[in-house]
């Protein structure tokens, strides 16, 4: 039996000036988003575990490198925690006997909770981001609690429909602005934690051979930096390739996404790889998936995260999850009525490649800059 319910993230992760707490405020917001349908499913009241709220996990985290090595010391533990026992023995002291919700858990953080046989469930925003709401992508810890999550999954069908729809909508209200068979290179963050790979942060220059090759395969060449991080490496190695690079676009992802001129997208990894295959491009990808997704009628396994939309806001969703471990009380059938843009609105992320929606029209930009 559990005897409470805790909110926790990837701790490692600093913030942009090398201090703790990365992912302290989206752990605060998922707690505060969650915490009255789990209280009326179970009678806990949930907490979040934060660097800023508990200072000697704070000044643990902080001791074990200065801020100028933070983030080269948060890809390096990514997988695993060496010499770090006085930060288990510290998170342990705070999980025992707890159900534990993690945003964007790291591996070393589901292995740790694992071998103490801690229940937890990961959550993070799926990479799917053109429905009309963002949807939520749940691990489980247990086959058990991936069934659970599985009968109340998205449907994929759905997704293929809504792309359809944003592809019609995109085609109505532009032309095109790039030649026939362009590839979009797309850019990510540099410091997040789907750039690491092998305990350091990607880095395109040791694969330019590569990815000059499959640059060459097109007629055409546009890049696509990220929004909030203009300069990844993979942006800089292809504006350097023999290639007809034709420059540089801020347009919408999806909108260049629905045009037939666009034949295919390259990225590091980026959820965009997940999502242009549902307008029928051809992906290149220089890394593994973040994660794997799974949906309706699927069979459960814990290496893919499950597809959900806002019914995990509900006590119902709970109730079913957190039955083996609590008692719960009676479900109740309560679902929040359809409203477009719940989460969006609630997370204030209606950026870029997310700004394609029921309630925004995403306006064509064909001004071309120069490659970097």
């Amino acid at each position: 039996m559990i005897e409470h319910v805790v909110v926790v993230g990837d701790l490692l992760r600093p913030q942009g000036d090398g201090r703790p707490g990365g992912v302290d405020r989206p752990t605060l917001w998922l707690c505060n988003a969650l915490k009255r349908s789990i209280q009326l499913a179970s009678g806990l009241q949930p907490r979040a575990l934060t660097t800023s709220d508990d200072p000697a996990l704070g000044n643990c985290i902080r001791s074990s490198s200065s801020a100028a090595d933070a983030d080269a010391n948060w890809a390096a533990t990514y997988e695993g925690l060496p010499g770090l026992a006085s930060l288990e023995q510290l998170l342990m002291a705070r999980l025992q006997r707890c159900f534990c919700i993690g945003y964007e858990m790291p591996p070393w953080l589901k292995r740790l909770l694992s071998e103490h046989r801690v229940p937890f469930v990961d959550l993070r925003l799926g990479p799917v981001r053109f429905m009309d709401d963002l949807l939520f992508a749940a691990l489980g810890s247990t086959l058990e609690m991936q069934a659970g999550l599985l009968s109340m999954a998205m449907q994929e069908s759905e997704v293929h429909a809504t792309a359809g729809l944003r592809e019609a909508m995109c085609r109505l209200i532009s032309e095109a602005a790039v030649p026939d068979n362009t590839l979009l290179v797309a850019g990510q963050r540099r410091f997040d934690s789907s750039q690491i790979v092998d305990g350091t942060f990607f880095d395109a220059f040791p694969r330019a051979a590569e990815i000059h090759r499959i640059c060459a395969g097109y007629s055409a060449v546009v890049l696509k930096p990220h929004p909030l991080d203009r300069r990844h490496s993979l942006l800089e190695v292809v504006a350097g390739a023999p290639a007809n690079v034709i420059g540089v676009i801020d347009d919408n992802a999806y909108r260049m996404m629905a045009l037939p001129q666009i034949s295919a997208v390259l990225t590091v990894n980026s959820g965009l790889a997940v999502e242009a295959g549902y307008f029928g491009k051809r992906v290149h990808t220089l890394a593994a998936l973040p994660i794997r997704l799974a949906w309706r009628g699927d069979v459960a396994d814990q290496e893919r995260h499950v597809s959900l939309n806002d019914v995990v806001l509900t006590p119902d969703f709970w109730r079913l999850i957190l039955a083996p471990y609590v008692p719960v009380t009676a479900a109740d059938g309560m679902q929040l009525p359809p409203k477009p843009n719940r989460l969006r609105i609630a997370l204030d992320s209606f950026w870029n490649y997310q700004q394609i929606d029921t309630d925004l029209i995403p306006r064509p930009n064909n001004t071309l800059a120069p490659a970097m």
